[in-house]
């Protein structure tokens, strides 16, 4: 029996968020600390790729769902208090979907928005730490010590992303996949 293309992206979406944050918590420790400077720290990003990818490609509305479930699940595997994330997962995702409409279907916005959605997160979570007292950096040590190597580290790995994301896409049914 052949899989239709929005049971794919409902059963599959998941199981690429779930892979995802284990990748997430796994690469920043696994990443060669010669690379940083002192006291940089990385923060790997793929579940947001995932959330970007699909958000940005399909219109299947589980995605919000999925969002807010595995922002929840990123929260308690990685951060100490819940919901941030989940918060933040939904809302990048809900405004990705709302304003997919007024761009074309590219890679270069894809990367586009998904610079755009770490840096909204890394900047929340950044204010809210700040706030909440867990951290007491000021906003120029934030952006030297971790929002740009986040931001390096990221960018590259979406575009070793790339061509994984084609085939998985083209998998799930979406053909216009293209560089420019």
């Amino acid at each position: 029996m052949k899989i239709n293309r929005d049971r794919r992206i409902k059963w599959f979406l998941p199981f690429f968020l779930f892979f995802s944050i284990i990748i997430d918590s796994a690469l920043p420790a696994i990443f060669p600390v010669a690379f940083l400077g002192n006291d940089q720290t990385i923060v790997s990003h793929m579940a947001l790729y995932i959330l970007t990818l699909f958000a940005f490609y399909f219109r299947d509305e589980s995605i919000l769902i999925n969002a807010l479930i595995f922002g929840f699940l990123t929260d308690s595997y990685n951060t100490t208090i819940l919901g941030i994330y989940a918060s933040i997962y939904f809302i990048v995702t809900y405004l990705i979907l709302k304003t997919k409409k007024f761009f074309p279907k590219n890679t270069i916005l894809h990367m586009m928005l998904f610079i755009v959605a770490i840096t909204i997160t890394e900047f929340i979570v950044f204010v809210f730490y700040r706030e909440v007292g867990y951290t007491i950096i000021t906003l120029t040590e934030f952006l030297a010590t971790q929002l740009w190597p986040t931001l390096i580290f990221n960018i590259v790995l979406s575009f070793l992303m790339y061509f994984p994301s084609k085939a998985l896409l083209s998998w799930l049914g979406y053909e216009n996949y293209i560089i420019i």
